[in-house]
């Protein structure tokens, strides 16, 4: 593998595709800051197409958020990737820790270890403040793109 791996050499233009349409569009997501095994990525989590009322106000749905948390992961080990490789979820836990309120939310995210085929990741996804509302951890899969 080369100093800059081929996923963090493209992941600029690469993103930007990913992001026009799909599970990426509906949350807003975009990369907020990228380098080799670690990223930040953020959304913007709306009442109307992510949240539900409760009596407290309306809350994120945790499916919109482990979307977030899912995208930063497999994102973050793409940045490790090689030359035809892209990422998929091998398996994914997701621990919620406190509602979270609709608008920015941003999921940090880094790879702890790679081997050839695999990256084993953590996350975390919090209000814009910093106050975290989720831990997540995943298998990524580097498969032929």
């Amino acid at each position: 593998m080369t100093e800059e791996a081929y996923g963090l050499r493209v992941l600029p233009a690469i993103y930007k595709e990913w992001a026009r349409s799909g599970m990426i569009a509906n949350i807003g997501g975009h990369v907020v800051e990228a380098s080799a095994g670690h990223l930040v990525v953020a959304g913007d989590l709306s009442v109307e197409r992510h949240s539900f009322p409760t009596s407290h106000g309306p809350i994120v749905h945790g499916g919109a958020i482990a979307t977030l948390a899912d995208e930063a992961l497999a994102t973050v080990a793409f940045t490790l990737a090689d030359e035809g490789q892209s990422t998929v979820t091998a398996d994914l836990k997701i621990d919620f820790l406190r509602p979270a309120k609709p608008g920015r939310l941003v999921a940090r995210a880094s790879v702890r270890h790679r081997t050839k085929r695999l990256a084993f990741c953590e996350a975390t996804v919090e209000h814009e403040g910093g106050e975290i509302v989720a831990e997540a951890r995943a298998v990524i899969a580097f498969v032929k793109a």
